[in-house]
């Protein structure tokens, strides 16, 4: 298997991801893990920073996105894969 590089940013959001079985939006991370965010030093006052996270954890294949309304908006939810859970468990070894 190829190996998939990643930077610690990308683990620690793909991580929170992880726990979401039906998948989030990067609202729902940022209103979730606020404190947890803000500890890795990752800026939650604008959600460009998890999003483009997110987003680029979707271009190398770790997780799925698809468009869904959230409130008055649309958005985009991630799920996470069992690729990305592999690496995951790899970078906890």
């Amino acid at each position: 298997m190829e190996k998939i590089k990643v930077t610690q940013k990308q683990i620690f959001i793909g991580s929170l991801l992880a726990t979401y079985e039906k998948g989030a939006t990067c609202y729902d991370i940022i209103e979730n893990h606020s404190e947890e965010l803000k500890k890795q030093g990752i800026s939650i006052e604008k959600i460009n920073s998890v999003n483009a996270t997110l987003a680029s954890l979707a271009s190398k294949g770790l997780v799925t996105k698809e468009k869904v309304a959230r409130k008055d908006k649309i958005v985009t939810l991630y799920k996470f894969t069992q690729k990305l859970l592999d690496l995951l468990k790899e970078s906890n070894n």
